[in-house]
C-alpha cells in the first residue's frame, strides 16, 4: 500500500519542473486522502494496527500530493489569466488608436460644420468609445482550483461521517460498520478515478492521462488486500479490493490497447513565451508592433 500511495512522487516533481501538470490525472489523489483517513478511522475502531500502519504514511503523503496539484492548477490559472489580460491590453490599445482617428476625422468636420446637434452626437460618440477603451477587465482568478473542491468534498464527507459515528450513541461494531462502509465507497471511487478520464483515453486514442506505476501499484495492492480479506473473512476489506482488482485490469487493458504520448513541449514554449515577454516585431512605416 505505501509503494502504491508513493508511486505519483516522481511524476508530480517532473510536473513540478516543467510548471504543468500536463496529461498527469491528479483525481485518484484526492480520493486518496478520503481512502487514507478513512482507513485510519477503521483501523482505529477495529484495532487493527496493519491497516493503520498501510495508511496512515498514504494518509500524510496525500496531502503532499494534493497540495502540489492545486498549486501548478492555479499556477496555470494564472498564466491564462495573464495572456488574457494581455489581449484585452491589446485591445484597449486598439480602440484608443481608433479613437484618435475618429476625433481627427470629426475635428476636420467640425471645422467645416458648425451644426450643434452635429457636434454634440459625434462627441458622444468618442465619449463612449473612450469609456469603453478605458474600462477594466472584469475577468479574475477564482478563489479555489478544481482539484481544491474534490479534496474539500471529500474531507466535509468524512467530517460528517465521523461527526456522526463519535457523537450519536452507537455500539463500537456499529461505528466500525459505518465506517467500513464510508470506506468501501471511497476505495472503489479511489480505484476508479483514473477512469475519470476514460472518455478522453478512448476518443484520443491516447492513454497517457492513466499513471502507469500507481495502476501497476493498484493491481498488487488490491490483489493482496484481497487475499487478506477472504483470510479474515472481512467483507469490509475484500469486497471493495475486489472492485478495485477488476478495475485495476479495466486500466491495464486501456493502457495495452492505446498508445502512451505525452507532449509537454507545447507547455514549455508557451512558459519561455512569458518569461521572455513580448517580443518586438521588426519596425513597419516608423512603429513598433508587439506580439
Amino acid at each position: 500500500a505505501s509503494v502504491m500511495f508513493s508511486a505519483p512522487i516522481s511524476s508530480l516533481r517532473d510536473a513540478i519542473s516543467r510548471g504543468s501538470l500536463g496529461d498527469l490525472n491528479p483525481t485518484p489523489w484526492a480520493f486518496m486522502t478520503g481512502n487514507c483517513l478513512g482507513w485510519v478511522s477503521y483501523a482505529v475502531a477495529t484495532q487493527d494496527l496493519f491497516v493503520l500502519f498501510s495508511n496512515a504514511p498514504g494518509l500524510v503523503l496525500s496531502l503532499w500530493l494534493n497540495m502540489g496539484a492545486a498549486k501548478l492548477q492555479y499556477q496555470e490559472m494564472h498564466q491564462m489569466f495573464l495572456q488574457n489580460d494581455d489581449c484585452s491590453h491589446s485591445l484597449h490599445l486598439q480602440i484608443d488608436g481608433e479613437e484618435q482617428e475618429q476625433q481627427q476625422e470629426q475635428n476636420a468636420i467640425f471645422s467645416e460644420n458648425d451644426d450643434g446637434d452635429s457636434r454634440t452626437s459625434s462627441a458622444r460618440m468618442i465619449n463612449d468609445a473612450s469609456a469603453y477603451a478605458s474600462a477594466p477587465a472584469s475577468t479574475s482568478l477564482p478563489s479555489f482550483t478544481s482539484h481544491e473542491k474534490w479534496v474539500i468534498r471529500v474531507v466535509i464527507i468524512w467530517v460528517i461521517t465521523l461527526s456522526i459515528v463519535c457523537f450519536v450513541p452507537m455500539s463500537g461494531e456499529k461505528q466500525a460498520n459505518i465506517i467500513g462502509f464510508i470506506v468501501n465507497i471511497n476505495l472503489v471511487v479511489f480505484y476508479g478515478a483514473p477512469l475519470s478520464t476514460i472518455l478522453k483515453v478512448v476518443s484520443e486514442r491516447n492513454s497517457a492521462s492513466i499513471h502507469r506505476r500507481t495502476m501497476i501499484m493498484s493491481l498488487f495492492n488490491s490483489f493482496f488486500w484481497l487475499a487478506y480479506g477472504v483470510a479474515l473473512m472481512d467483507i469490509v476489506i475484500f469486497l471493495p479490493n475486489a472492485c478495485g482488482f477488476i478495475l485495476g485490469v479495466v486500466q491495464l487493458l486501456l493502457c495495452v490497447v492505446f498508445s502512451n504520448e505525452v507532449d509537454v513541449h507545447i507547455y514549455d514554449a508557451s512558459v519561455e513565451e512569458h518569461l521572455v515577454g513580448e517580443v518586438e516585431a521588426p519596425i513597419i512605416d516608423g512603429e513598433s508592433e508587439f506580439v
